[in-house]
């Protein structure tokens, strides 16, 4: 291995920089001019120039021979070293390298660890690999709000214009250039990561606040020649894996009732105002997400041969009333920093590519709310076009989308539950693959199944009607499904002129309690 670190020569690094694509490239870059500060703000200007140019400009990138001629002393073993971590073993094929023989000299996979190459660098490094390109927008987005907050009044410390969360070392190396965030020396003595180190245990991250803990704790051990360094304890972290799981909840109800008186008065609700919980998600109004609100009040039957199968027998009737609920939910939600998107009398298939659009949109959201307000029976919902489609393939289509996995989905049906036996669905495709991808939802019903749901013809529904005064009275203190039981409980407790009841039911799988933004 020596004899081919001896023969690597500066001309070597252009015809390895047009074997790198442009991912490559930035991992590269981040690892091994990382923690030179007085070439870092020149290489992250570089980095963002390269990012503008056409595909073809950016296979003749000079980075590499910017860091030999910066470091001529050791950028052989540096270089092999860092293309060991990000994994570029055609690379290394093509300069003479055994693989097998570099794994075990450098030990990439021992992420604690290095030769050369910072141990911090690399452990970031191995963040930004463990991340989905929605959790790391969202750390972008959460440490960049928290550093706007720290910033001195009148300082000039601008945050970088680049938005492609898919590239988070380039963001990385903006901290790193600012000093938000420190190495320190090669032993990690002077280091300091306790921003990040805060943002993973508070948002349940807990591997990666580990893997940061024990780089530093590994590298203050490994040198002995040093003065004792302070180390950070990890007794209150689990070591609990990264990748997301995705959204979902158990099978679910529609409506198809006609107008139903909603005089009875509301249950008694307490005001008090709680302390929210520290272990909880909490939704900012300035990306709190979509509403997506389904408003079916006309129907028709105007559908192709092969869908008429699918009718029901009887046409459905007129939903009067339930633009009330349609601007209940917008006035509500509204100042919770919810972005709108109504759509009325929606066919079937438009419905669903609808909520494929929003589940789309959603990446960088917090959170996102499907409402649908129609007729249905026990199981589906119908669209405009009198077409049901199964509500479980209505969960499956928002747990599908990878992006939306540790986000929380709440799914909102108005909608009758009747058992209607001779009635089928129209199936979408629809599929998920675990049932981890069922996490981190919670399906909201405005009755039991076997029933109808009650409608106001003027006033509207009584689910939705409640569920928003009381998001409204306690969102600023009550999660998520606080408010919803809340909700069933008024529901429940109230009586039409002929003595009509209706029962909610919320089936919920959030991993963690999920807090509104206060109302604007």
């Amino acid at each position: 291995m020596q004899t081919q670190l001896d023969n690597l020569h500066l001309d070597d690094l252009p015809y390895i920089e047009r074997d790198l694509n442009l991912s490559q490239k930035v991992s590269l870059a981040f690892l091994l001019f990382g923690d030179q500060h007085a070439l870092a703000t020149y290489i992250l200007q570089r980095l963002l120039a390269l990012m503008r140019a056409p595909p073809a400009d950016q296979l003749h990138s000079d980075l590499l021979r910017q860091y030999a001629q910066t470091n001529p002393a050791n950028w052989r073993g540096h270089l092999i070293e860092a293309l060991c971590i990000i994994n570029a073993r055609q690379v290394l094929r093509n300069l003479g390298f055994c693989w097998a023989e570099l794994r075990l000299h450098y030990l990439p996979h021992v992420l604690e660890l290095t030769l050369h190459v910072h141990p911090l660098l690399k452990a970031l490094y191995n963040v930004c690999e463990q991340l989905t390109v929605a959790q790391s927008g969202r750390l972008v987005l959460d440490i960049n709000d928290k550093l706007a907050r720290r910033r001195i009044s009148g300082e000039h410390d601008e945050p970088l214009r680049f938005y492609d969360y898919s590239y988070l070392e380039i963001f990385l190396l903006d901290w790193l250039t600012r000093h938000h965030l420190r190495l320190g020396d090669i032993d990690a003595i002077g280091s300091d990561v306790q921003l990040l180190i805060e943002y993973f245990k508070f948002n349940n991250l807990n591997s990666l606040a580990t893997l940061l803990i024990q780089t530093i704790n590994s590298s203050a051990n490994e040198s002995s020649s040093h003065s004792p360094v302070n180390k950070y304890d990890t007794d209150d972290l689990e070591s609990t894996p990264v990748a997301p799981s995705a959204g979902g909840a158990a099978p679910f109800l529609a409506e198809t009732s006609g107008p139903a008186p909603c005089t009875a008065p509301a249950a008694p609700s307490s005001s008090i105002s709680r302390q929210r919980r520290s272990n909880a998600l909490q939704v900012h109004r300035d990306r709190a997400g979509i509403l997506l609100i389904i408003n079916q009040q006309n129907f028709h039957r105007n559908v192709s041969e092969e869908l008429m199968t699918f009718l029901p027998t009887q046409k459905l009737t007129q939903r009067n009333g339930t633009n009330a609920d349609k601007q209940r939910l917008i006035d509500v939600f509204s100042p919770l920093g919810y972005e709108v998107e109504a759509h009325d009398n929606v066919d079937h298939l438009k419905m669903i590519a609808l909520i494929r659009g929003a589940c789309a949109r959603s990446v960088l959201r917090d959170s996102l709310i499907v409402c649908i307000l129609s007729h249905g029976f026990e199981g589906a919902v119908y669209g405009a076009d009198s077409i049901p489609l199964s509500i479980e393939d209505v969960k499956k289509v928002l747990c599908a989308d990878e992006s939306l996995h540790d986000k929380p989905k709440m799914l909102f049906i108005q909608a009758c539950q009747q058992n209607e036996k001779q009635l089928k669905t129209r199936n979408v495709n629809a599929t998920t693959q675990s049932a981890s991808q069922l996490a981190n939802m919670v399906v909201a019903m405005s009755t039991v199944p076997g029933f109808v749901a009650l409608r106001h013809s003027v006033q509207g529904s009584w689910f939705i009607q409640t569920l928003c005064d009381t998001v409204q009275k306690h969102a600023k203190s009550d999660h998520i499904l606080d408010i919803l039981t809340l909700a069933a409980g008024q529901v429940i407790e109230k009586r039409g002129d002929k003595d009509q009841k209706m029962v909610p039911i919320v089936i919920n799988t959030l991993t963690k309690n999920v807090y509104f933004s206060e109302a604007a």
